[in-house]
């Protein structure tokens, strides 16, 4: 049977005003696997996200590696989590572009010359090397994302968490970062409106609405059905391919 790094069950959780964002989540992501989260504005998307490094704490069971989500295993989950928030702003503080990618391998104990290494590679595989010494908050909101995802690639996850990755690249950064997704053989969660992303890099898929999981299951079964997409405030990918399949 494939190893479970995830796993959720009936997990939910409220706003302080008690509005539900989620309610009776039910997820095992296994080990190399890539799982697609998608569904409209508001679905519960990036809230789900944050409960697996144990950002946001809801009701029910969470598993992470075989640890379940508690303050004495949250480090230890953290630091085998790497999440990528939608907003890069979020995640980038330090003064210059190295300072923040080598934020993570500096606490976790790396050398310096590892630490150099790590940085190093990290910005490369997102075509940001000649960006090293720039001050991050000077860089574009596109590059800022980049070097977003290099601030979790210079950790070496054994689970990658996406929030909207492609949001605002250009094509061609965009192509680069789907080639490093589909390269990295990790445990990846990737939430987001870019269904051909999805179609690209995602084997499984659910489908979140009002909190709600509504589908779940194959990813090249779920892209091409058009009426659940647009129940669902979603269109088709425009790859040619899931095309005809969709109008068959």
């Amino acid at each position: 049977m494939t190893e479970k790094t995830v796993e959720i069950k009936n997990l939910s959780y409220s706003y302080p005003d008690k509005t539900d964002v989620l309610s009776g989540i039910d997820l095992d992501l296994f080990k190399g696997e890539s799982l697609g989260v998608i569904g409209p504005n508001g679905a519960g998307k990036s809230t789900l996200l944050l409960h697996i490094n144990g950002i946001l704490r809801g009701k029910g069971d969470i598993k992470v590696l075989g640890l379940e989500m508690s303050d004495k295993n949250l480090r230890q989950i953290r630091s085998k989590v790497g999440l990528v928030f939608q907003e890069p702003d979020n995640q980038l503080f330090m003064p210059t572009v190295f300072e923040d990618v080598a934020f993570g391998p500096i606490n976790m104990g790396m050398s310096k010359d590892e630490v150099d290494g790590a940085v190093r590679e990290a910005l490369s595989k997102v075509d940001m090397s000649d960006s090293v010494k720039r001050l991050s908050h000077h860089l574009s909101y596109g590059e800022k994302k980049r070097v977003s995802v290099a601030t979790v690639l210079s950790m070496s996850p054994e689970i990658l968490v996406l929030d909207e990755p492609t949001s605002n690249l250009d094509p061609k950064h965009r192509r680069i970062l789907i080639g490093i997704l589909k390269e990295l053989k990790i445990s990846k969660i990737i939430a987001t409106h870019d269904l051909e992303l999805v179609s690209e890099t995602c084997s499984r898929v659910i489908l979140l609405d009002k909190g709600k999981v509504v589908a779940s299951g194959n990813a090249a079964d779920i892209l091409i059905d058009r009426i659940l997409l647009e129940a669902h405030s979603l269109e088709l990918p425009h790859f040619r391919g899931f095309l005809a399949k969709a109008d068959k």
